[in-house]
């Protein structure tokens, strides 16, 4: 499972836009803080990589990254970057970058926002269960923004987002965390995938006020929500995800995903026959249809946008060879994918128990930086 074909293409990327004051009256009553404070500038690290194949020269919190290839069609493979281990290993992995959609490369922003404002909201539509989300809006700010998804099983996970939503914060970045109903044998299919869709169209019904794009919200996702953001990617607009938990009359299609060591075919539910509704060969076409519509492999050729995945090589097999399989199905599907797989990285590999990032966090938040800025480049 460790020697995979992987892809990664980032590129650095110009300053960030300056937008005016941000409105938040349009987020609803439903608030229960608001406050502002000054962001810190995030620590710096320092990786050593071993010799790879092309020369690089890794600097503090970046990763070297080849220059964008020409538009058009190209049958030389891109030429490959080397992404900093998690431990002393002494042969990190290689990861191929695929093409990126813009051929224009810009330097990664050094510039760090001032104030932050920090709201809560209620992000779900009027009469769906109430589910909250933490919104972190830097006073000067990217039209980009960034969909925060952790759910757990035993409970709600959107505080230990913290530590994403500061760094991206601190790099101009605005970022909603949401609370998502809780899968494995508390709910059934697919009430939080559609959590995360109303959290696209949330934020779509409010871009204006919030000086965001609505074509650039990013759904990015870590274990199960790594999951649920996949189905947002895969099924964009779907009316099978209609019904009370999700806006009418009102897109949920992603600009992008963001996925961190996830299972993206369906499987790893403890309780099938309740999440789905019955158990994988049950007669009941419903079900079927349930099994079926949650494996976003099977999906990959309706993805909504580009898909950056990370998966620790040291993880359970399953979710590596998950992140491979749809690795290898975005591709044949022609989708601009990128898996990073990172050496001696476990499970959560990213954050520590307090949800701050770890040196490996912080490494791989630059690369998706970097991936960002390429992708969505100041307008």
């Amino acid at each position: 499972m460790r020697s995979r074909r992987v892809a990664f293409a980032v590129a650095r990327a110009g300053a960030l836009v300056l937008v005016g004051a941000v409105v938040f009256a349009a987020c609803g009553s439903d608030s229960t803080s608001d406050r502002s404070e000054r962001s810190t500038p995030s620590s710096t690290t320092t990786a050593t990589t071993a010799p790879a194949t092309t020369p690089t020269t890794v600097a503090p919190l970046t990763v070297p990254v080849p220059p964008l290839p020409p538009a058009g069609p190209t049958t030389a493979p891109p030429p490959p970057i080397t992404v900093p281990p998690r431990t002393s290993r002494t042969t990190p992995p290689t990861v191929t970058a695929a093409p990126a959609p813009s051929s224009t490369t810009k330097p990664s922003s050094t510039t760090k926002p001032g104030a932050v404002t920090r709201k809560t909201v209620v992000y779900t539509p009027p009469g769906a269960p109430k589910l909250r989300a933490d919104l972190v809006l830097p006073r000067q700010h990217a039209d980009t923004i960034i969909v925060l998804a952790n759910p757990s099983e035993g409970g709600f996970r959107r505080k230990a987002l913290a530590g994403w939503a500061n760094f991206y914060a601190q790099h101009g970045y605005p970022s909603l965390a949401i609370d998502v109903a809780t899968p494995r044998g508390l709910t059934t299919y697919p009430k939080p995938q559609t959590d995360v869709k109303a959290a696209v169209q949330y934020l779509r019904g409010r871009a204006g006020a919030l000086a965001v794009d609505p074509d650039r919200i990013v759904v990015q996702g870590f274990d199960i929500g790594a999951a649920l953001g996949a189905q947002a990617e895969v099924t964009p607009d779907d009316p099978f995800f209609a019904g009370p938990r999700h806006y009418p009359n009102q897109s949920d299609k992603p600009a992008a995903f963001i996925g961190f060591y996830g299972r993206y075919d369906g499987g790893g539910e403890r309780v099938p026959q309740i999440y789905y509704g019955g158990p994988p060969d049950s007669p009941d076409p419903k079900v079927q249809e349930r099994y079926a519509k949650a494996d976003s492999v099977a999906h990959a050729t309706d993805a909504a946008g580009p898909a950056l995945l990370f998966q620790g090589d040291a993880d359970n097999d399953e979710f590596v060879a998950s992140a491979s399989a749809f690795l290898d199905a975005l591709q044949a599907a022609g989708k601009d994918v990128t898996l990073a797989l990172w050496a001696g990285g476990g499970h959560d590999f990213d954050q520590d128990t307090s949800g701050a990032l770890t040196s490996a966090g912080k490494q791989a938040a630059q690369q998706v930086l970097d991936w960002l800025a390429a992708r969505f480049p100041p307008s």
